[in-house]
């Protein structure tokens, strides 16, 4: 098979498996059905802006940074953390508190792949920041988070998204990939009566190292592949049911966006109201990556 023939099949991806993880029905409103809200919550939209200006950043510095996120950003009524000023204030002292990496960049941001995992499953994906830091490959991801602290880093610690990293890292580039580097970044205001306690800009900025030994990328693997065994078994057998969990209901203070139609039913009027329609197609346009799982 050729490469032109491999992108058009399938493409499979970490967002894909992780919604029909969260819940068999969200991935049928939004996988199958092909729903996507017409609003997006503040913290989303305030965190993809930081996102694509630090990716401009790493390519073309800070004022060209500054530029993207105030062409890319708008207030929001009502939120007074997540603005263009606060925004702004965050990039200017993250290129000062960085201002000497200590690693290489890898090409460019957001590298996108799509390659191989098994004989029969594409695997696409995104790399956020590809960098060499003491002779090794790492995937720098930039996350911003309203409250940072020691206990922020655990998530990761067996999350699947980090491991999709490395893995699709190793086949872009052909070597060992280490880990992922979560950048995290936490949005502030100024605070009217600051103490001695209070955080200072340069403490709104964390980084940790998230390894991945060969084990845990090899389960990553099998685990796909159970995953897409019963997506495609739900697909055929055209059943897909809610997982009713409070924490995929309503999750970061946030109701899920399917909500009103797993409590009212599939009612049209109200997908067309609220919604749009959008396909999941984020690797439509990458580099085949030739590469035998």
């Amino acid at each position: 098979m050729t490469d032109n023939e491999k992108a058009h099949e399938r493409v499979w991806d970490f967002t894909t498996i992780d919604t029909f993880k969260k819940c068999r029905k969200y991935y049928y409103w939004r996988m199958i059905r092909h729903l996507n809200t017409k609003t997006q919550s503040p913290a989303l939209l305030f965190g993809s802006a930081i996102h694509e200006a630090l990716d401009v950043y790493y390519v073309d510095g800070i004022d060209k940074a500054l530029a993207k996120f105030r062409e890319t950003y708008q207030n929001r009524e009502g939120d007074e953390l997540r603005t263009v000023e606060n925004g702004a204030k965050l990039l200017e002292t993250y290129a000062r508190v960085y201002q000497h990496e200590p690693f290489k960049v890898l090409g460019k941001p957001e590298v996108g792949f799509v390659f191989p995992l098994t004989e029969d499953i594409m695997w696409g994906g995104r790399m956020d920041l590809p960098v060499e830091w003491d002779g090794m490959l790492w995937i720098m991801e930039h996350k911003t988070a309203s409250r940072l602290d020691a206990n922020y880093f655990k998530q990761f610690a067996l999350d699947a998204q980090v491991t999709s990293y490395c893995v699709g890292a190793e086949a872009f580039f052909n070597r060992k990939c280490a880990g992922c580097i979560i950048n995290a970044l936490e949005p502030w205001k100024e605070l009217k009566r600051p103490t001695e306690k209070s955080k200072k800009p340069e403490d709104h900025f964390l980084r940790n190292p998230i390894m991945r030994p060969q084990m845990l990328k090899d389960r990553f693997k099998l685990n796909v592949q159970r995953i897409i065994r019963d997506i495609k078994w739900c697909e055929d057998a055209e059943e897909w049911y809610e997982v009713e969990k409070k924490d995929v209901c309503f999750s970061y203070n946030y109701d899920c966006p399917f909500r009103t139609l797993c409590e009212y039913g599939e009612d049209e009027r109200v997908i067309e109201r609220d919604y749009i329609i959008e396909p999941w197609e984020p690797y439509k346009n990458v580099e085949v990556v030739n590469d035998e799982a």
